[in-house]
């Protein structure tokens, strides 16, 4: 809580949490707002995602996919009495956030998110943004395979179909919006409730029971741990272990590894995509 110009969030890729910033006073400077002070900070207003296999979350997200969320004013990973003798209550109390303020502010923004979720019809996940993450991705895998035998196809085509069940999924959010602004809907219909099971259960598609390479309690394929740094976040973790041991040892054996590793992201991908456009549920 040392700083309150540097609100740190990760999340789920299919959880957004702008909006809940933007109704927050900022605890240092009543004349904006939380998201206002975080644009105007040195910070990246870009939100990371929770993958290191060191936090709390970890057997949410990683264990069993469950979409979750993480959130700090501070700066960096930690503070300066972080975990320490001096890491107490009268330290916060006189020196990190006298009157609570950051604490409040914090609260708030969990509380708006809470009711969020709660209250509204339909939850507002969205797969959309996570299908841009994962070509990102992608291209990184592609650029460091180039030259081996080692084809990305499969995710990218894997990502075309997650991409389609998203596309569904907003048509079907809007139509049933616009049912229930009409009257034309309850909103105990069973139509709400099969979207909502399905936005919730393709988190969990991603996992995957054998776990990632090497390191087999974590079940998400997609964020994770690496073997190299369980404390930092990777995107396809088994993916870029299997490419470590490749350049390392460079056989032939070690870059079919690599492969299955894809096929096997590729799968999951496809997997949540089946779930989210209610074919597999």
């Amino acid at each position: 809580m040392s700083n309150p110009t540097r609100h740190l969030t990760s999340l789920s890729a299919s959880l957004e949490k702008k909006k809940k910033k933007k109704k927050v006073q900022d605890p240092d400077n009543s004349s904006q707002t939380v998201y206002d002070a975080w644009v105007k900070s040195d910070v990246s207003p870009t939100i990371g995602r929770l993958g290191n296999g060191g936090s709390d979350y970890a057997a949410f997200v990683q264990h069993v996919g469950i979409p979750s969320t993480n959130m700090a004013f501070g700066e960096g990973p930690g503070y300066p009495v972080y975990h320490s003798l001096y890491d107490d209550f009268m330290w916060m109390e006189k020196f990190a956030d006298p009157g609570f303020r950051r604490h409040v502010a914090a609260a708030s923004i969990w509380g708006i998110m809470a009711l969020r979720l709660a209250d509204e019809e339909i939850i507002p996940f969205n797969y959309m943004s996570y299908t841009t993450e994962l070509e990102a991705y992608t291209k990184v895998v592609e650029k460091a395979v180039k030259g081996t035998p080692v084809s990305c196809s499969p995710l990218y085509n894997s990502i075309k179909a997650l991409k389609r069940a998203a596309t569904k999924v907003d048509s079907e959010r809007k139509d049933i919006q616009r049912e229930l602004s009409s009257k034309q809907l309850s909103k105990d219909s069973i139509k709400i409730r099969g979207l909502n099971d399905r936005l919730m259960q393709a988190e969990r598609a991603f996992t995957n029971r054998e776990g990632i390479f090497k390191q087999e309690w974590y079940k998400h394929l997609i964020y994770g741990p690496s073997e190299q740094n369980d404390w930092d976040t990777a995107s396809y973790p088994g993916i870029a272990d299997a490419i470590a041991t490749a350049r390392s040892t460079n056989t032939s054996a070690s870059w079919k590894l690599v492969q299955h590793e894809i096929h096997r992201v590729a799968r999951a991908v496809t997997q949540a995509s089946a779930v989210l456009s209610g074919s597999l549920t």
